[in-house]
């Protein structure tokens, strides 16, 4: 009869625990404050028993923290009318190239780099200049005249002068005929390294892309993060509760009711740090995509519930494939190429710096010819000047040397762009894979759990096991929650870490 009333009082409880799993009890801080939106989805569970998690981005109401005295405006955030409240991936990558700041410096970066190829090209060009002056002379004559002051009769002798008036209209043309290709190597260089900045730019884009999805899936995973540490309270509040049930009955000792009050305790333990955490996810991906750290803005979950319906974005491809597409799209390999051949440019540029140069000149100018300024005459010339470097104190020799040192700079960063790219695609292809086979291998866990839980929950029914073994099946299936939604987020992350390295991802 004894343990007639242990099944039956089991069977109660497990009943309870079923209603309350099912429509979870939010717990509120005294005195309980206003509700406000947060995005923890909080679980449930199904008809046979299973643990189930909506959507990551679905809002409930939770104060922060759950347990202890709230802190207002701490987890509200403000809403910006520009910004959706839940975004798709591709929204926030989108935001992100509008407003982060990281692109604004690359497009300054890239502006600087073309003004140097606009200077260069002016010395392919004519060089046109006008001139006019006006000059009055006065000279004093070698001839002296006398002068008598009439009323006193005073004689005297001074020097005779002249004054004259000097216009001048003139325009003249200078042209680089020839230097060896100096100008050319500088122009050449100018271009390779603007091309080496938009490649820059591109590798930006593609970081400020990477880090906003990185940010998008860690807000996820903290979001259901949140949800299973809910869970968990739960699942200790039923054990909590049935030691209590068993004590009012006589059947436990009233010293084990510390035993099972420490789990809950710890678990609510888990719930403010995982709401914390998920506050500070939330703020990152904001600021990822250059927004204020406050803005209320949520990730829309893109992934399936059910971590078995996961299915890869990615196709794992061998190491061979992969490399060889990350040297030929990747825009860091592109600029460091470019970075080279304009480094190689300049040191010719440099070389020919004591090379002869070969200008044409072109003057046409009028003049005035008498000495009040007019009678202009009309006289021209044209003619061609070699200038030959002979002694230059050493400046093109210094000049070469630094030249040469920068190209060798520039080579060996091209060669540490490309390991390091061989490192990145060789590292993410492993994670890659590692998430991918984890995910399956959760999979696996979850679903072991899911049966473990209906077993034990028959077998206790029958009154052939204990309630604590019930009570660590549950305790499974909630790790086993645990384990499949970090697995399913890391894949997530692992994807764009992959595409990254390869030089694919973006917004499309």
């Amino acid at each position: 009869m004894h343990q007639h009333y242990l099944r039956t009082l089991a069977g109660v409880a497990l009943t309870a625990f079923v209603v309350s799993t099912t429509a979870p009890r939010i717990v509120h801080a005294q005195p309980k404050p206003a509700p406000t939106a947060r995005p923890s989805a909080v679980p449930s569970v199904s008809p046979t028993g299973e643990i189930e998690l909506p959507p990551a981005s679905v809002p409930t109401n939770m104060p922060y923290p759950a347990y202890g005295t709230p802190v207002p405006g701490v987890d509200t955030g403000v809403v910006d009318p520009s910004v959706p409240q839940v975004i798709t991936l591709n929204q926030s990558i989108a935001i992100g190239y509008a407003k982060s700041p990281l692109l604004a410096q690359a497009r300054a970066q890239l502006a600087i780099a073309t003004a140097p190829v606009d200077l260069a090209k002016t010395a392919l060009l004519p060089d046109i200049a006008g001139r006019a002056s006006s000059t009055r002379d006065h000279s004093q004559l070698g001839t002296n005249t006398t002068v008598t002051n009439q009323a006193t009769g005073v004689t005297t002798t001074v020097p005779s002068s002249a004054n004259s008036t000097s216009n001048v209209l003139s325009v003249t043309l200078t042209q680089l005929i020839f230097d060896g290709g100096r100008v050319a190597a500088e122009l050449r260089s100018a271009r390779d390294n603007q091309s080496a900045q938009a490649d820059l730019y591109r590798r930006q884009l593609q970081t400020v892309a990477f880090n906003v999805a990185n940010a998008y899936y860690n807000e996820l995973a903290a979001q259901r993060a949140t949800a299973i540490a809910v869970q968990t309270v739960a699942v200790n509040q039923v054990n909590e509760n049935l030691v209590n049930a068993q004590i009012r009955a006589g059947a436990e000792a009233r010293a084990d009711l510390s035993t099972a009050q420490l789990p809950t305790a710890q678990a609510r333990l888990a719930v403010v740090r995982a709401q914390g955490a998920e506050l500070s996810a939330q703020a990152a991906f904001a600021n990822s995509m250059g927004l204020d750290a406050n803005t209320l803005v949520l990730p829309r979950d893109d992934t399936p519930v059910n971590g078995a319906a996961v299915t890869a974005i990615v196709k794992v491809p061998t190491y061979q494939q992969a490399i060889a597409r990350a040297l030929a799209l990747r825009p860091d390999v592109s600029a460091a190429n470019f970075s080279v051949e304009s480094n190689r440019a300049s040191v010719r540029a440099a070389r020919l710096g004591n090379f002869p140069n070969l200008n044409g000149t072109a003057t046409q100018q009028t003049a005035s010819t008498d000495s009040n300024g007019g009678s202009f005459r009309n006289n021209g010339s044209v003619g061609v000047a070699l200038s030959i470097p002979i002694f230059d104190q050493g400046v093109t020799k210094a000049q070469t040397a630094q030249a040469q040192g920068n190209l060798d700079l520039a080579i060996a960063n091209q060669t540490t762009t490309i390991q390091g790219v061989q490192l990145n695609v060789k590292q993410s292809l492993v994670a890659l894979v590692s998430a991918s086979s984890a995910l399956d291998q959760a999979n696996a866990e979850l679903s072991k759990a899911q049966d473990v839980l209906r077993s034990t929950q028959a077998q206790y029914k029958a009154g052939v096991t204990t309630l604590p073994l019930l009570l660590n099946a549950q305790v499974g299936l909630t790790q086993a929650l645990t384990d499949q939604s970090t697995a399913v987020y890391t894949l997530r992350q692992a994807e764009q870490a992959f595409l990254f390295a390869e030089g694919t991802n973006g917004a499309s």
